[in-house]
């Protein structure tokens, strides 16, 4: 099968996001020409672990865990993988996009 690829010339590009302690907790994709291009892409995306409060409103970053009302957690963080990147085929990009909406509806 043909790897899926767009009027600019880039391909779509899957990988696998990995928490602090390098479980992987979810997928996602970008487009980009190359691998290292897709892998700056997907860095961009990356939220770093950090400590947040929730007031009942808002969450709020906080530097570590508040015990005075209000509900705090550790976010793990999500990370690239870039060992799990890889150009998609239209069955590949159509099998994960079926996948992502089942997980979150």
């Amino acid at each position: 099968m043909a790897l899926l690829k767009n009027n600019s010339g880039e391909y779509n590009y899957h990988f696998n996001w990995m928490d602090c302690n390098g479980h992987t907790c979810g997928f996602n994709d970008v487009w980009a020409k190359n691998k290292r291009e897709a892998v700056k892409l997907a860095k961009k995306m990356e939220d770093p672990a950090h400590w947040a409060w929730y007031d009942g409103k808002t969450y709020i970053t906080v530097p570590a865990e508040v015990t005075t009302g209000g509900h705090c957690f550790y976010n793990k963080g999500m990370y690239v993988n870039p060992a799990t990147m890889r150009r998609a085929t239209r069955k590949i990009a159509d099998d994960m996009n079926r996948l992502g909406w089942m997980m979150s509806n």
